[in-house]
């Protein structure tokens, strides 16, 4: 049993969470949570993602291309997911919320991940250590 969610981190002094659930990862899906992405944001999005591939899809490169006033978004090099702020997101929801529990329906599993993903966009300082190194200063 499994859930699907979008998710996305600012990475300032205080973090936002973004998410979305999905019943499946695929460009549609993809597009509707970048849309609510900068729908809810007065700055323009510089958006980080992998190379999985609805992310570089026609129909997202198209829509990303007519509105970079509002969205930008950049690739991960390949096998780099410690370079992605959000891994350590989805890391501490698994130690936290799912790791070693049953849930005896895709129900009851989805509010679990749901009230954990609202403690942390509740909680800005919480998912700061994912991007504690970003931040730092270079030496």
């Amino acid at each position: 049993m499994s859930i699907k969610a979008f998710g996305a981190i600012s990475v300032d002094d205080r973090p936002r969470w973004h998410f979305r659930f999905a019943e499946r990862f695929n460009s549609i899906t993809y597009l509707d949570f970048l849309k609510r992405l900068v729908r809810g944001n007065p700055r323009k999005v510089f958006l980080v993602a992998d190379n999985v591939g609805y992310h570089k899809s026609r129909v997202v490169t198209e829509w990303t291309g007519s509105n970079l006033d509002k969205i930008e978004l950049f690739y991960l090099p390949a096998y780099s997911p410690d370079l992605n702020p959000v891994e350590g997101v989805w890391r501490l929801t698994k130690r936290k919320s799912t790791h070693n529990r049953y849930f005896p329906t895709k129900e009851e599993l989805h509010r679990h991940v749901f009230r954990r993903f609202n403690r942390f966009q509740g909680n800005p300082a919480s998912i700061r250590p994912m991007i504690r190194t970003l931040l730092e200063e270079p030496a």
